[in-house]
């Protein structure tokens, strides 16, 4: 089964995001993360089969680059 998680964030930059989309892979390594920075939301969309994902991890991924996020409900 696929845990799923669904974050709001402020980041606009798009080599900001796919700077943060290989720190996540690396930290979850089999996850599959995206942005859909045309959202209104600015969405985060993690994908991860098995395992639950650390929230706080990808919250100090996103700060390290300055950003924020607050998880949306699925």
């Amino acid at each position: 089964m696929n845990n799923i998680e669904v974050y709001k964030t402020d980041l606009d930059d798009r080599l900001a995001a796919n700077k943060i989309l290989d720190e996540i892979r690396r930290a979850f390594p089999g996850s599959d993360p995206s942005f859909d920075l045309e959202d209104c939301d600015r969405v985060l969309r993690i994908e991860k089969p098995g395992s639950e994902i650390d929230e706080r991890r990808i919250q100090n991924i996103l700060n390290t680059y300055g950003y924020e996020m607050n998880e949306l409900p699925t």
